[in-house]
């Protein structure tokens, strides 16, 4: 059986995949999830711009409005959900200039990508405001503004430095970091909907879910630590890569034990979308830290530019001739 499957691997017509081209997958998932969230639902912008505390003085003093006027001012709201509209429709644009990115245009298109990550900073900052400061929810976005910024780090290079792929293991630290604090419900309440999603795919009880999800979160937090131990860090990443796409499909999965229709896949699919990248951001390391060079030769740009689907093969147990890329 062993030697059928590695037969059929070596002999099938493989794709060659490019790890750029896996990166700004990324980036692409994380802007058009964010952009279908912004055009047809909402953003946290309100928690700010809706803070008495914060702008009172603001509106009362410098604009003579009232407090109450302000916030109930159908005017105001309707703009403030045109610019929530208008800045999904840049994340679109984003997203398109994530697929055309290459050496030749990245002068110009770098701009629309530096804009892109500092609003999905913003977005993170205004999520975890709207949940009471919690800086985990920061961290949960780590991912999702970290791609764009890998892709942006790797244009400006060209190849990836010991320092660019230690901030890789940054960022995927700080989105597992995040989900494991919130599954064991420590220093955060742990989320209704964890609880609730685990119940609906498992169909289990409330209690079994909860010892689900904290066990899930003792793995999460384990990755976090694991990813920085040489010895550990390749299965570290090949769990949080398996265990990012569980994630992030458990919420259309979800959904459909409600109902299995369009408007299902429109309320959740796109949390989905931009969540895809927690899979994808760890397998997209781990490509890259396998066939680092050992030396830092005059080819160091070329071998990291190409790469092929033949790590994955080898980590299955597989050997053979490596495949040309």
């Amino acid at each position: 059986m062993r030697v059928y499957i590695k037969s059929l691997f070596y002999n099938m017509n493989l794709p060659v995949l490019s790890r750029i081209s896996l990166l700004k997958l990324c980036s692409v998932c994380v802007f058009f999830g964010r952009a279908y969230e912004h055009i047809f639902f909402d953003a946290p912008f309100r928690s700010i711009l809706w803070d008495e505390a914060l702008l009172s003085p603001v509106v009362e003093v410098i604009f003579k409005t009232n407090w109450n006027d302000y916030v109930t001012d159908i005017t105001l709201d309707n703009a403030i959900q045109t610019f929530i509209q208008a800045l999904g429709i840049f994340y679109l644009v984003c997203g398109l200039i994530c697929t055309l990115i290459n050496k030749k245009n990245f002068r110009i298109y770098q701009y629309f990508l530096v804009l892109g990550t500092g609003a999905l900073i913003l977005l993170a900052f205004l999520d975890a405001k709207s949940n009471f400061y919690h800086f985990s929810m920061f961290l949960e976005h780590a991912i999702q503004f970290g791609s764009p910024l890998a892709l942006l780090l790797y244009f400006k290079t060209g190849y990836w430095k010991s320092w660019q792929i230690f901030t890789l293991k940054l960022i995927i630290a700080g989105t597992f970091l995040s989900h494991g604090l919130y599954a064991i419900g420590w220093p955060y309440p742990l989320p209704g909907n964890f609880v609730t999603m685990t119940m609906n795919i498992l169909s289990i009880s409330e209690d079994s879910a909860k010892s689900f999800l904290l066990i899930a979160g003792c793995l999460d937090l384990l990755v976090a630590v694991l990813i920085f131990i040489p010895v550990t860090l390749k299965i570290a990443l090949i769990y949080a890569a398996i265990w990012g796409f569980v994630t992030a499909l458990s919420r259309i999965i979800s959904g459909f034990t409600y109902e299995l229709s369009p408007l299902i896949i429109h309320q959740y699919m796109y949390a989905t979308i931009y969540r895809i990248p927690h899979g994808l951001f760890p397998l997209f390391t781990l490509l890259i830290i396998d066939q680092m060079p050992s030396n830092n030769s005059k080819n160091t740009a070329n071998e990291i530019k190409s790469t092929t689907i033949y790590p994955l093969i080898r980590y299955c147990g597989f050997s053979g001739t490596k495949l040309s890329s």
